[in-house]
């Protein structure tokens, strides 16, 4: 396959990228001015699209890509005023002209990520913060180009990710960080259960919605998810987390911080799981990788 991938330099196209071409496809991807691609994906064919979004239609046609893999986005937990445009553009606007290209210059199949946050209250859609409500709003634009393209849409929501070299602000490297230096991390009181799905086992969900949406038919479109194998609440995660490097725990204090305004509970489990996809890496091991725990299977 020929699949062009946006936020290929991001932390789930940087390993979905070099996956795929592991596996034999093509693989191109599509920038923002100003990102740069990790020493993993040198030689990849990259197109830089415009601050205003422009320029879609160009390495679409140059490219032709069978499938086109949708990552880019912009996450932000609680948002403040100055951040409606930045997530309106990021998240809607950058979606919408990308299904206009695709339209304009013939490729029809496409992949990409939508968040368990669009399920607050384990509803069919009650969008936890902005973010997931723009989110949902590509998925609402995304049924124009369906019935009037033609296009075949898979739509795989994600629960909270995680990896060794994983670069963001997320709760495993804060608990990294607070166990390296000792210091204690206030949280809320932890009752909170989630998945955490390791991103080597997110990036092989992708490879085979790939293969999967090729053999959709036109105007079809189907929404899975990627869950770990069981959710865990906030306490079991430290626990674990604890158990596989018991010489350097995190010390949390439990109930020090406030719930969010609409914090999840529950996470939303309605959907079908990926057909023929499970997570093979327990969270036991993923922690030992990211600890640099003896044991760990790299």
């Amino acid at each position: 396959m020929r699949v062009l991938i946006t936020g290929v330099n991001g932390f789930l196209g940087a390993h979905l990228a070099p996956l795929l071409r592991g596996q034999g496809h093509v693989v191109g991807g599509l920038l923002r001015p100003g990102a740069t691609l990790p020493k993993s994906l040198n030689g990849m064919p990259t197109w830089t699209v415009e601050e205003n979004n422009a320029g879609f239609t160009g390495p679409l046609r140059e490219f032709a890509p069978d499938v086109v893999v949708h990552l880019a986005a912009l996450y932000v937990a609680e948002h403040k005023p100055e951040d409606v445009v930045p997530l309106v553009r990021a998240n809607v606007e950058y979606g919408a002209r990308l299904l206009d290209a695709m339209r304009e210059a013939g490729c029809n199949a496409m992949v990409y990520a939508g968040t368990s946050w669009q399920h607050y209250r384990d509803e069919g859609y009650c969008p936890t913060n902005l973010y997931a409500a723009t989110k949902q709003a590509f998925s609402i634009l995304a049924d124009y180009y369906l019935d009037v393209a033609g296009l075949r849409l898979l739509e795989l929501h994600l629960y909270d990710s995680y990896g060794e070299d994983d670069p963001r602000k997320k709760l495993i490297n804060l608990l990294k960080f607070s166990a390296e230096t000792a210091d204690k991390l206030p949280m809320s009181k932890g009752e909170q259960r989630i998945h955490l799905v390791h991103v080597d086992d997110l990036s092989r969900g992708f490879a085979m919605a790939c293969e999967q949406v090729c053999a959709f038919q036109s105007g079809e479109r189907k929404v899975y998810r990627l869950p770990s194998e069981q959710a865990v609440s906030l306490r079991e995660l430290v626990d674990t987390f604890n158990a596989v490097d018991p010489a350097h725990p995190v010390r949390v204090t439990w109930g020090e911080r406030p719930y969010r305004q609409r914090e999840v509970f529950r996470p939303w489990e309605a959907a079908e799981v990926l057909p023929g996809w499970q997570p093979r890496i327990s969270l036991e091991e993923g922690l030992r990788r990211v600890r640099g725990s003896p044991g760990a299977d790299k």
